[in-house]
């Protein structure tokens, strides 16, 4: 099998897992994690009107200290203290598999327009 193709299913299971985490991720752990903010008195962006835009900023606030610093955008000093394991393990998976599938797209596009 050459590189190529397995490069390119490798692509359709991590966009596949990304999909699959970023909608978990959104209705299961930012509800939960908007809900005890809230108690906190902080409020979930109000530039994000449902439609998951606001994903990828709580899985940085997770996992990277500098992007809990408060912003006009976003307040992310509370994501870190209400995430639960398993938002964690969703936000982990969802941040690999969007790291990697950017990656295989890259290598992908670039060996295409080699061929």
């Amino acid at each position: 099998m050459p590189l190529t193709h397995l490069a390119g299913y490798s692509l359709i299971v991590l966009l596949i897992g990304t999909f699959a985490s970023g909608i978990l991720f959104s209705r299961i752990s930012v509800k939960h994690i908007n809900k005890n903010m809230e108690k906190d008195g902080v409020y979930p962006p109000s530039w994000d009107k449902g439609i998951g835009a606001s994903v990828s900023f709580y899985i940085f606030a997770m996992f990277f200290e500098r992007s809990r610093i408060p912003t006009p955008l976003f307040d992310g000093r509370f994501v870190a203290k209400y995430a639960r394991p398993i938002d964690k393990i969703i936000g982990a998976v969802h941040l690999i598999s969007v790291t990697g599938a950017g990656i295989l797209m890259c290598i992908v596009s670039y060996f295409q327009s080699g061929s």
